[in-house]
């Protein structure tokens, strides 16, 4: 899929693991959200701190196996790095009903910004607000997005330039 995406100039966003992510991503993808054991998998490292994540995250993109590649890291939030940008948002306090799909959550939030034709910063923001929204939801509910508009003004976003 991943070399299709690429041979019709279309952006591929991929959240899996095992060999579906290994194979995708020796292709190349627009985006990959990984966790952070994922990526850990995949360097071979422990990467115990933000500027291993960080370093990981930049190998990815600099190797051309994805573009955008946002580490979820759970209640710690996410880091979003671009061959232009590294972008760090903390997560959301929220009172935690279920972590069933918060994950695929904060896809949604990034896929529908992007969509919509926003900019990496705001996609982060909306990607964590729907993520924080999903953990409020029972089970397998999905996030309401009268939370995700709540939420995402409480986003904080710190971004580091790129040299």
């Amino acid at each position: 899929m991943a070399r299709l995406a690429r041979e019709r100039g279309t952006r591929l966003i991929l959240d899996t693991s095992g060999p579906a992510l290994a194979a995708a991503l020796a292709e190349g993808v627009y985006l990959f959200k990984p966790s952070l054991r994922e990526l850990r998998g995949l360097s071979g490292l422990p990467l115990t701190t933000e500027a291993e994540w960080r370093e990981a995250s930049r190998q990815i993109v600099q190797a051309g196996r994805a573009h955008i590649v946002v580490l979820s890291l759970g209640e710690e939030g996410a880091l979003l790095v671009s061959a232009d940008c590294v972008l760090r948002s903390q997560g959301l306090h929220v009172q935690v009903a279920s972590t069933i799909g918060a994950g695929d959550s904060l896809v949604a939030g990034l896929v529908w910004a992007l969509d919509q034709g926003h900019a990496l910063e705001e996609a982060l923001r909306c990607g964590m607000a729907a993520g924080a929204a999903a953990l409020l939801s029972v089970g397998t509910a999905l996030c309401d997005p009268a939370d995700v508009r709540r939420l995402r003004e409480h986003v904080v976003i710190t971004a580091e330039a790129r040299a």
